[in-house]
């Protein structure tokens, strides 16, 4: 792997090392030592900021400032000035250029696809490789309770501990990640096609048994023409992993991939194919088939059952737009859900039979519960109808259980089934995080402590890029006595998403508890300017500054919400929590009554969150909670 030598300084990409002359090392975060890679790669070339802004934060759109904060935290690590600078030159209004002289040392480029015939097949499997040892798993501190309730989806089981974790019934013997596809010709990149073939991959391998496949969230960071597989391979800690190019011209589509060993950096398998489009699923099985083929043998009979056809379709067109659909909701915008429900609805008229593409339906209403305050009976009805049509159409998709189970366990509060259906997404396929996430946040409103945590471990080993996971990791270590650790963790996530409205509202939660109450204010106001539709983050705020000294602007946030009710839903937990910090005993009962008619989703973390400590006492929330099914935990 290469290293790169520049003034005192030697730079170890394998080991994502910057040493000094004398050996020293000097600390880098991942942000900054990706910066630093990025620069000297391209020495004497003049970088704007946009080719800055979108090597560093992928598919994000962020603020100049962070690019800034960046380059003067470098500046300070090389010991460099703006001002005669040895390493980085500011040109103004351009952007900035790597002037020290670079050598390269001792280079060792890792391996090629090597060429293979042009065929609509893959191209031949080379002799498998010895499968490389199981990687042991890192010790990581999950889920428990968060201090002060911070979010719902943070709602976590109430003891972390130390453990490794392995799927139940999955006898994993080996992990996988594939990459999202680089583009051949960078200016005609096809981002949605690039993820898309990412996601049909991890889609078809995670069938398989005895192997864990991060899922494609996980290897979002990764997009690019600069991606480096043996890196993400080293931060995903998979000990196999996939990666390739892809490139179309009209109807035309190149493809090349490989399996590559990440201990070696050897190329078990590759092959290269030049396609109609029209051909892309009976490309992808070849791509599949040839990495399970390769894997196969080192996992046994069950290893080589059939892989599930991707997709759910036959239809390119219809397979187009749901990629689109997946695509605009990966966050918790109001306005991308809104595209996206769109989008799939346009697939299924293509294809109805495509059940995937109603299970992404019933999901993008699922998520307009938490980034948009959408009504619950609305949303779940809507949500219940169309997974419920996805199972009819294939009976064993573990995709449409799991979403079944959140809808039994966020609209129906019915615990038993909500379990017995996450159990059988599980089952059906180990690799399904989104069960084993539900499962958890499900383990954790039952109080079932132990239980959950090892749930949370399964979602967090198979989404370990994942921001919310990444967030509950950092809030749990701070509130265990960790607090130094706990806000590494939280700018990790920074890292990944400068704008995560979640991470900030947990830093502010962190600082109230540091008694930086300025600062706290500050960061709540900055997750609730993020937050989008939802009132979540302007409920937290409101409830710090009622109880911090500010009860007048707490009740604007009330008015806020008041002006808010009349056009559409919010969510009553909102106005709730502001009133438990105002010390208003009866209107926090009310509202936590109308919580309960209207099956306010955030009703499930009530129990669990210290800020509703006013009305603990009072006969009628134990009433409520009776009423729900959790009257031991009330």
């Amino acid at each position: 792997m290469r290293q790169y030598r520049f003034g005192p300084f030697v730079m170890d990409i394998a080991q994502r090392r910057l040493l000094q002359g004398d050996g020293e090392e000097v600390v880098l975060s991942p942000r900054l030592f990706d910066a630093l890679q990025f620069f000297v790669e391209r020495p004497g070339d003049l970088l704007d900021k946009d080719a800055l802004l979108a090597a560093l934060w992928p598919g994000l759109i962020v603020e100049e400032n962070n690019l800034s904060q960046v380059i003067s935290s470098l500046r300070r690590a090389l010991g460099d000035e703006a001002q005669g600078s040895r390493y980085l030159q500011t040109v103004p209004r351009r952007g900035f250029r790597f002037i020290a002289p670079v050598t390269v040392v001792d280079p060792q480029p890792s391996p090629e696809v090597p060429d293979a015939p042009q065929t609509r097949r893959a191209g031949d499997v080379a002799e498998p490789l010895p499968l490389p040892p199981p990687l042991a798993p890192r010790r990581r501190l999950l889920l428990g309770v968060t201090m002060a309730g911070v979010t719902l989806v943070a709602a976590g089981a109430a003891a972390w501990w130390w453990r490794p974790w392995r799927p139940a019934g999955n006898d994993a013997t080996t992990t996988l990640a594939v990459l999202p596809f680089k583009p051949l010709v960078a200016e005609a990149r096809d981002e949605v096609l690039e993820f898309g073939m990412a996601d049909s991959l991890v889609a078809r391998l995670s069938t398989l048994p005895g192997v864990v496949v991060r899922s494609v969230g996980s290897v979002r960071r990764y997009a690019g023409p600069e991606q480096d597989p043996l890196r993400a391979a080293r931060d995903l800690d998979v000990a196999w992993i996939v990666d390739g190019s892809i490139q179309r011209w009209g109807d035309e589509v190149r493809v090349t991939a490989r399996l590559l060993n990440a201990a070696t950096g050897e190329a078990a398998w590759s092959g290269k194919f030049d396609e109609r489009f029209t051909g892309m699923f009976d490309l992808q099985d070849a791509i599949s088939t040839r990495v399970s083929q390769v894997l196969a043998p080192h996992l046994g009979a069950r290893g080589r059952r059939r892989l599930m056809a991707a997709g759910g379709t036959h239809d390119i067109d219809a397979y187009q737009i749901y990629l689109a659909a997946r695509h605009q909701a990966q966050g918790i915008r109001t306005a991308g859900l809104v595209k996206s429900i769109d989008l799939y609805r346009q697939a299924i008229a293509l294809d109805p039979g495509f059940a995937l593409a109603y299970v992404g339906l019933a999901e993008s209403h699922r998520r307009m519960i938490f980034g948009a305050d959408g009504e619950p009976r609305v949303i779940f009805e809507e949500a219940k109808r169309h997974v419920e049509r996805a199972i009819a159409i294939d009976p064993d998709l573990a995709e449409a259980y799991g979403s079944r189970g959140w809808n039994q366990f966020w609209s129906d509060w019915d615990w038993k089934s909500a379990e017995q259906t996450f159990q059988q997404a599980i089952a059906l396929n180990a690799n399904e995080v989104n069960a084993c996430f539900g499962y958890g946040q499900l383990l954790t409103t039952l109080g079932r402590d132990p239980e959950a945590a090892a749930q949370m471990a399964v979602a967090r080993e198979l989404d370990p890029q994942s921001l919310i996971l990444l967030t509950l990791e950092s809030n749990s270590l701070y509130w265990s006595g960790k607090p130094d650790e706990g806000h590494a963790h939280l700018q990790r996530v920074f890292d990944l998403e400068p704008d995560f409205w979640v991470a900030h509202l947990t830093l502010g939660s962190m600082l109230l508890h540091e008694k930086k109450i300025d600062e706290a204010i500050a960061s709540m106001e900055r997750a609730d300017r993020n937050a989008d539709g939802s009132s979540q983050a302007a409920a937290a705020l409101g409830h710090a500054l009622a109880t911090n000294g500010r009860p007048d602007q707490a009740r604007a946030l009330l008015v806020r919400f008041a002006d808010l009710g009349r056009s559409r839903y919010v969510p009553p937990t909102s106005s709730g929590l502001i009133h438990a910090g105002l010390g208003d005993r009866e209107a926090t009962l009310a509202a936590l009554q109308r919580g309960h008619a209207a099956r306010d989703v955030r009703m499930t973390i009530v129990p669990y969150d210290s800020r509703w400590k006013l009305v603990r006492d009072d006969p009628r929330y134990v009433a409520i909670f009776r009423q729900m099914g959790l009257a031991n935990l009330a």
